[in-house]
């Protein structure tokens, strides 16, 4: 994380202590000071926390992809982990799409990294669903070609399309506003993925396959604000039990029959965006999390909504 939002009056209010030096793994965690307390930013993927010098150094440790449960020092708080690609101008292109035509029931646009057979399965499952769809299979460079070569005639055969190449953000966006339901998977390590914010702030109907196990804030909840699957995934990131698969058509087609509780799931994402997701948000969350000067260096979250 470079630094925080461009939201005004909060650049003046913190500063930043150091940035580390890209090739590092610390590089995903940022120091900070604001009234001379002092606070770190860590923005990784994994659960664990990414760096113990700033967690001793910092008075609160803001930490993304939380898991609740975990044994961490009082002092580490959740955090939104947000699209590092989004600006102003994006992220008032992708509110502008929540006025967009819905043309199609299901889209989904998902890299496969590698042999994730979890990822496979789902399109699989999504590729059977009797609707309108828009499904692409991204199979990024890098991996043993033979399995991605296996893994792409499976998902042909499936029906569903593949690709080698990125779609360029606002093509992506494009697609996924125009769809009824948007389904959606955890990021490696399971953490909250980027697109997560995208579609938050879209406005989409999401639906997860599996809700990914940390925790923001402000919790996102299955029913609540994104509809839920309920895949058992197993920690270790492999596939959950066959059967489990099931449950994807079976949530999607019983989500197409609502179509007012699809516009509820929509506002209700959009909501939170707004709340508890945008940059403005966040950082008022941060701001008013930390320790006034001089008082115990562990504080109780309270996100502003």
């Amino acid at each position: 994380m470079s630094g925080l939002p461009p939201v005004p009056g909060v650049r003046a209010k913190v500063s930043l202590a150091y940035r580390f030096p890209r090739g590092r793994g610390e590089a995903f965690v940022g120091r900070y000071e604001a009234d001379g307390v002092r606070f770190a930013i860590d923005a990784h993927d994994r659960r664990e926390i990414r760096d113990s010098e700033a967690l001793a150094w910092s008075d609160v440790y803001f930490k993304a992809n939380r898991w609740p449960g975990d044994d961490h020092d009082p002092k580490v708080r959740p955090i939104v982990n947000g699209n590092g690609l989004l600006d102003r101008r994006k992220i008032a292109h992708l509110r502008s799409l929540r006025a967009e035509p819905e043309e199609v029931d299901v889209a989904y646009v998902s890299n496969v990294w590698g042999g994730r057979e979890h990822s496979l399965r789902v399109f699989e499952r999504l590729a059977e669903l009797d609707c309108s769809k828009d499904l692409l299979a991204i199979f990024p460079e890098g991996f043993p070609a033979e399995e991605d070569a296996e893994n792409m005639e499976r998902l042909r055969a499936a029906g569903v399309p593949v690709t080698r190449d990125q779609l360029a953000p606002r093509e992506l966006w494009g697609r996924l506003a125009r769809a009824r339901l948007v389904p959606m998977r955890a990021g490696k390590h399971l953490c909250w993925s980027w697109r997560t914010i995208d579609l938050l702030a879209m406005g989409a109907c999401v639906v997860f396959d599996a809700l990914p196990p940390p925790r923001w804030p402000v919790p996102i909840e299955p029913g609540v604000h994104v509809a839920d699957c309920g895949i058992a995934r197993p920690e270790d990131t492999e596939a959950a039990p066959a059967a489990e698969y099931d449950k994807v058509p079976a949530t999607i087609e019983v989500l197409l029959a609502q179509p007012d509780e699809q516009r509820r799931l929509a506002a209700a994402a959009a909501r939170y965006f707004d709340d508890c997701a945008a940059p403005a948000a966040v950082a008022r969350y941060v701001l008013e999390s930390l320790p006034r000067k001089g008082r115990a260096s562990t504080v109780t979250s309270s996100p502003t909504r």
